[in-house]
């Protein structure tokens, strides 16, 4: 906000308009994008009343861009520039970050956990003891890393890659499964789905390419375990800093009626999680968008039962 707003503009003003031409060329790229921004940010709102509803697109576009002007009236009060950096401050360290880990858990560790947990009980035990291990050290590490030994932060970060190690290992020992089915079918669990509907598309029949394997790792442990810790660690970072001391060194007032608009942006998350009482209904198989990691783990599972069967055969003969 002060880089785009304030920096910018008094460079422009200043150093005898040495830098007006350059800067007016960054401020018509911001006016593109903000105008880029809304559209996206109002088609999210549209598409929703579209679908659920079944109202006129244009009726829907209409009516959200209204609503939305007569609230964003506020900001061009007297006080409207502070209240609007106090509600990017807050909305972005902690609404956005939020969400982000709420995607990704679910993505990662939510997606296909009862289909994957159900075919045996070492898949189960495999799942819930790399859980049990991973998300209690991410968060205490976390915690304790910006709280607490605040100048010595990278021992947080060190205790969480030796944990997230420790519940690699306890998950493959309990799994009694083959390290590559363990790797596919727990470590990946549910972004092996996602990064295969990805990859897919790029050879229709079904092939595979040398480029996938290592894409879908970087993609799913990506997904699964980096950006979480990232994303927790910033949530204590950001509360450790407003905590020392209020952001932008607003009165108390200010800071309360900000918090009104996020406390109203985590009611709009989490109200509907609870009054919806029925599965989305799709008009599609959503399932086929998902075969390409269902062939594969059918090929990967026939490939160790029959070298078991090999395996046991040979030693009936050497018997």
């Amino acid at each position: 906000m002060g880089l785009v707003f304030i920096l910018f503009p008094s460079l422009g003003a200043n150093n005898d308009g040495e830098y007006k031409g350059q800067v007016a060329l960054f401020m018509f790229f911001m006016f593109l994008a903000g105008i880029d921004s809304s559209i996206s940010f109002a088609e999210a709102i549209i598409t929703n009343f579209v679908d659920q509803y079944k109202w006129n697109r244009t009726g829907s576009a209409a009516f959200v861009c209204v609503v939305g002007i007569l609230i964003s009236l506020i900001f061009c009060s007297s006080f409207g520039w502070v209240l609007f950096d106090l509600i990017d401050h807050y909305i972005s360290s902690y609404i956005v970050i939020g969400i982000g880990l709420m995607q990704v858990v679910s993505v990662g560790w939510l997606f296909e956990k009862e289909t994957t947990a159900i075919q045996s009980k070492g898949h189960a035990d495999s799942i819930k003891w790399m859980g049990a291990i991973y998300w209690p050290t991410v968060v205490i590490f976390a915690y304790f890393a910006n709280f607490g030994f605040t100048s010595n932060k990278w021992i947080g970060v060190l205790l969480i890659v030796l944990s997230t190690a420790v519940s690699f290992g306890v998950s493959f020992k309990v799994s009694g499964m083959p390290l590559r089915s363990w790797y596919h079918e727990i470590v990946l669990c549910g972004v092996d789905k996602v990064s295969m509907s990805i990859t897919a598309l790029s050879n229709p029949g079904g092939t595979r390419s040398w480029w996938m394997i290592p894409f879908e790792a970087y993609f799913g442990i990506t997904i699964k375990f980096v950006t979480p810790v990232i994303l927790i660690w910033l949530i204590f970072e950001n509360l450790y800093q407003d905590l020392m001391s209020p952001y932008a060194e607003q009165p108390a007032d200010m800071q309360m009626y900000s918090s009104i608009v996020v406390l109203f942006t985590i009611m709009l998350i989490f109200g509907p999680m609870f009054a919806c009482d029925y599965p989305e209904v799709f008009e599609h198989n959503v399932n086929l968008e998902f075969d390409a990691d269902n062939q594969f783990a059918k090929k990967l599972r026939k490939r160790y039962v029959g070298m078991n069967q090999v395996k046991k055969l040979g030693d009936a003969l050497a018997k």
